[in-house]
């Protein structure tokens, strides 16, 4: 070998040094479980960490690497549905694939991720008014099937990089709690700002819906017991959407998915509904109210819900 092609090795092996590191540290680290090899980072410090910050990545990665044929798929209404009970009820393990701030067609393609990783037993659905909207949409599933089909793309990801920043942060100097909200700010925020956002502007989802409807063929044909829930929102919050005029959409709604899968409504006045106290913000129940929903769907004894 040449003395100038020694040299332009001995570069390049520099060069890359860099990259190898990475390579290790994110293969160590692994934030999301990726290759699932590493018990340097406890499961304790990813969660507060990696998936804060990405929940759809993290949950998704979860499943694969572990997946069973009964999962609740929806957005963060979802996230506190306490799995434990839900065993001790019907003697089933379930998880819980939710994305923050989920739209329709994310978890549709998440329905269909779930079947593709393992033969299904019970989908549940959350599903509500605010989210059946043509204007509703956003593509991150794709990205992370994308991300799962190629290691690279997750080393060499941004999220990766600052997953590992935070999770090492977290092991090593403790992570700062996010300081707490003020209720009643964040309480108006959601009914002035978030509410309009949803409900001013508003078209038929013929896609989603169609999509849906995929969905129910699909259960029926392969034995899958899919459960589209309507989880409850606090009146004020249901009030913008009389304020915007879509009431007979939201009636078209529930009467359209009715048929798609067994439907558990919950989004109606009804004691939750009515009571402040019972939400953390206008869209998320307190956890007690979670396992009262709980106990009702998987116990058979719908006495604040109902089934369409």
């Amino acid at each position: 070998m040449s003395k100038d092609a020694k040299i332009l090795i001995k570069k390049g092996l520099i060069l890359l040094t860099p990259v190898f590191i990475w390579v290790l540290i994110v293969y160590i680290v692994d934030p999301f479980n990726y290759f699932n090899k590493s018990n340097l980072i406890s499961e304790k410090d990813k969660k507060e960490s990696a998936l804060e910050l990405n929940s759809l990545l993290y949950n998704s990665i979860q499943f694969k690497n572990n997946p069973i044929p009964n999962v609740i798929i929806g957005d963060s209404r979802i996230r506190k549905f306490p799995t434990d009970r839900i065993k001790q009820i019907t003697g089933d393990e379930y998880y819980t694939i939710y994305s923050n701030a989920a739209k329709l067609n994310e978890i549709i393609d998440l329905f269909w991720f779930t079947t593709e990783c393992t033969k299904m037993k019970n989908i549940i659905i959350g599903i509500n008014f605010n989210l059946y909207n043509e204007y509703a949409y956003s593509n991150r599933v794709s990205d992370v099937k994308e991300l799962l089909e190629n290691k690279f793309i997750y080393i060499f990801n941004w999220n990766i990089l600052e997953a590992i920043f935070l999770v090492l942060k977290n092991k090593y100097f403790g992570i700062n709690q996010h300081e707490r909200k003020n209720k009643k700010i964040f309480w108006d925020y959601t009914i002035n700002t978030v509410a309009k956002n949803h409900y001013s502007k508003w078209k038929h989802p013929d896609k989603s819906l169609f999509r849906l409807k995929e969905m129910g063929v699909y259960c029926k044909a392969n034995n899958i017991n899919l459960t589209l829930l309507v989880v409850p929102h606090q009146k004020e919050f249901h009030n913008k959407l009389v304020e915007f005029n879509l009431i007979e959409e939201e009636i078209g709604f529930k009467n359209e998915i009715k048929n798609i899968g067994r439907v558990i409504d919950f989004d109606f006045t009804n004691s939750i509904t009515n009571c402040k106290p019972c939400f953390n913000d206008p869209i998320h129940t307190t956890d007690s109210v979670s396992t009262i929903i709980v106990n009702e769907i998987f116990a058979d004894s719908l006495t604040i819900g109902r089934e369409l």
